[in-house]
């Protein structure tokens, strides 16, 4: 049997390309948002891409897929806040009535030898309405399927990504046998890398080419298969001259809510508006970045330069290489603004909101490494 994927919620591809570079072939990915679903395609040419929710398809239609068993399923269903139905009275925290469950309905028909579901951390701490740990309901309904199952804590910055990002690990195994010849990847006994060892080789604005010759491994990785001598997609947002003096005056690990009050930001009735500690905050240069999140648009400034991080360097803190290619716009509204303005073409997500969204796929890489291991360990090898 072929070292053969399947990746559900695949956004831009993070957890996919993390498997690729382990080994694995992505035969197939099921993407509902039409820019990611996108990105995804112009970056694994080889898959088959579904523009459509993993619940849109019957049982029988995710039989007939592929022509052969994916060895491993992947992907990232939210377990929290989503709920297929409006039926009053249901609990969105409870798996059993989410996108999760949905997974697993894929898990069952394919019966893959192993699973491996990504999340926040946050999930272990969260409990359905009736006061159950989130966790508890999930294992219940992966056992209720015939599948064994563990998890994992994982800290990226431990795994050669420049980011303090710590993500939820589940794997399954269709038996406690392949469960153990699974184990956990180990962090790296390296220093960390820090934010500026990840980009310090970008230029200040788009256009321009790399600033030097890789100056660490790290750089040379991202720009390893990259064509070309200037980066892609590193286009700087446009900032307002008081936005720009704002910036001036935040230091490093410090946010919009340090400045004095002339520079912060004002309401629509030009009066003094609201301040968030978590907006704008000016990353340390010698320690890895803060958390890269889907509005990372407005929390972070880059260390040296007065303005936000481009979208290449925020792929590059992502662990994305130089040469992967997003789609769909750099930016836009909020869903509740593009309504009210009625531009429903661009309720997508955005090239920063799917970076922010997506596995790390360094991190991807570590445990995918281990899926193969344990694969190869049972003589389920690559045929390709």
């Amino acid at each position: 049997m072929r070292l053969t994927t399947v990746d559900l919620f695949a956004g831009a591809g993070g957890l996919a390309l993390g498997m690729e570079l382990a080994g694995f072939k992505v035969r197939a990915a099921i993407e509902v948002d039409k820019w990611a679903a996108e990105t995804f395609q112009v970056n694994f040419k080889e898959s088959k891409v579904f523009t459509d929710s993993v619940s849109d398809f019957s049982d029988k239609q995710i039989a007939k897929l592929l022509t052969e068993k994916p060895l491993v399923i992947v992907g990232g269903p939210p377990c929290q806040g989503f709920s297929h139905s409006n039926i009053v009275n249901r609990d969105p925290r409870d798996p059993r009535n989410s996108l999760f469950r949905e997974f697993l309905r894929w898990v069952s028909v394919l019966r893959p030898a192993f699973f491996l579901v990504e999340n926040v951390a946050g999930l272990l701490a969260t409990k359905t309405a009736e006061g159950r740990p989130v966790i508890d309901v999930i294992e219940e309904e992966i056992a209720a399927i015939g599948y064994c199952s563990d998890l994992k804590l994982l800290q990226a910055a431990r795994f050669g990504v420049p980011q303090n990002r710590e993500r939820l690990f589940i794997l399954g195994a269709a038996s406690q046998q392949l469960l153990t010849r699974f184990s956990w990847p180990r962090p790296a006994s390296l220093e960390p890398i820090s934010l500026w060892d990840a980009i310090s080789d970008l230029p200040e604005s788009g256009g321009e080419g790399y600033v030097s010759p890789p100056k660490n491994a790290y750089q040379d990785l991202m720009r390893s298969d990259h064509k070309g001598n200037a980066p892609s997609f590193h286009e700087p947002m446009r900032h307002t001259a008081r936005i720009v003096e704002r910036f001036k005056a935040i230091g490093f690990g410090e946010g919009e809510a340090s400045v004095d009050v002339e520079l912060k930001p004002k309401g629509r009735n030009g009066l003094q508006g609201k301040t968030y500690a978590q907006n704008s905050r000016r990353q340390r240069p010698d320690a890895p970045c803060s958390t890269i999140v889907a509005s990372s648009h407005t929390n972070f400034i880059h260390p040296y330069f007065h303005r936000n991080f481009t979208v290449r360097e925020l792929m590059r803190i992502q662990s994305f290489p130089d040469h992967f290619v997003m789609k769909g716009k750099r930016a836009v509204l909020s869903r509740s603004l593009c309504l009210k303005k009625g531009l429903l073409d661009d309720m997508h997500l955005d090239q920063r909101m799917q970076v922010g969204n997506a596995v790390p796929p360094l991190l991807a890489k570590a445990v995918a490494e281990q899926l193969r291991v344990a694969c190869i360990g049972i003589g389920l090898r690559n045929a390709a």
